[in-house]
């Protein structure tokens, strides 16, 4: 896996333990050789007030695109305000138990607009800025 493929996740654990249906976006390529782990976002398609013009919304942490512009058939928001670190033996093995599937992966041009909107968001941290920003 890299940077920008789109993963779905059936039984992804939120923060309040729930287990849930996810799409997530894988945000870099980790060094294997140094035990780096896969950086991953969620993504939703409920608006609930969010803005909907394309591209990098630093202040909300959220980068829009409109539908059927790259992989997603409706408005999709990634949400950059969180990200979740993945050793990629749990995601082997989620995908061996048939949790975790490879649904495809974000156009090229996407991802650098992508990164260029991580470059400015204030909630990914510094060490994990380092892992998704590197070439």
């Amino acid at each position: 896996m890299e940077k920008g493929t789109i993963l779905f996740h059936e039984k992804f654990k939120f923060k309040n333990g729930e287990l849930g249906e996810k799409l997530l976006i894988v945000l870099n390529t980790p060094d294997l050789k140094k035990g780096e782990p896969y950086i991953l976002c969620r993504t939703t398609s409920q608006e609930n007030n969010k803005p909907k013009t394309f591209g990098c919304h630093e202040k909300l942490s959220l980068f829009v695109l409109p539908a059927k512009q790259d992989f997603f058939e409706k408005d999709t928001w990634i949400q950059l305000h969180e990200v979740f670190p993945f050793e990629p033996t749990t995601l082997l093995q989620d995908h061996y138990n048939k949790q975790l599937s490879v649904l495809g992966k974000l156009k090229d041009l996407t991802i650098r607009q992508l990164m260029n909107c991580i470059l400015k968001i204030r909630d990914i941290s510094v060490g994990y800025k380092k892992m998704i920003l590197r070439k």
